[in-house]
């Protein structure tokens, strides 16, 4: 009977501990974010520099090969507010994923807090990676500090149909 009872303890003991950690660690997670600065994202249609409401914009660290990919949404001024929440001086890779028939222009952006904070940083549409948008926008544009900008267009029928 003892034995039993030393069981039924060692059990609860452990599931009590287990479900403390995991409290504690939930803590830890939303104090970060939390206290973690915040990336302003701005996306504009490529074609013609208007601000684009309703688009995900994906957010992932670049110091953990499998990190998890988050999405915050863009508000109808075309902006998205990011915790970055990646270890100092590592990269934040950020992305548009528009659900509107439009895609994203180039790679999108990698930049760590340090470089989005001081200068900001404006993503290149004609980069490999994603479809390929004309610079007529971004050239005319210049970097804010704390904001990346990156651009989305509707595809032209050979990338949809052909190119992609």
């Amino acid at each position: 009977m003892k034995i039993t009872r030393s069981r039924a303890t060692s059990k609860l003991a452990l599931i009590v501990f287990s479900v403390a950690a995991e409290i504690v660690a939930a803590q830890s997670l939303s104090e970060h974010q939390t206290n973690s600065p915040t990336v302003r994202v701005l996306v504009l249609d490529a074609l013609d520099g208007k601000p684009q409401a309703g688009v995900d914009v994906s957010y992932m660290c670049d110091e953990i090969s499998h990190s998890p990919i988050m999405y915050a949404v863009t508000d109808k001024t075309g902006t998205a507010d990011v915790p970055f929440s990646c270890r100092s001086g590592n990269k934040i890779e950020l992305d548009a994923v528009p659900n509107n028939h439009k895609e994203g222009c180039g790679s999108g952006v990698e930049a760590t807090l340090q470089e989005i904070e001081s200068m900001g940083v404006i993503g290149k549409p004609d980069s490999a990676g994603g479809i390929w948008c004309p610079t007529k926008i971004s050239r005319k544009l210049t970097p804010v500090p704390g904001q990346v900008t990156l651009f989305v267009k509707k595809p032209t029928w050979w990338q949809s149909h052909v190119a992609g």
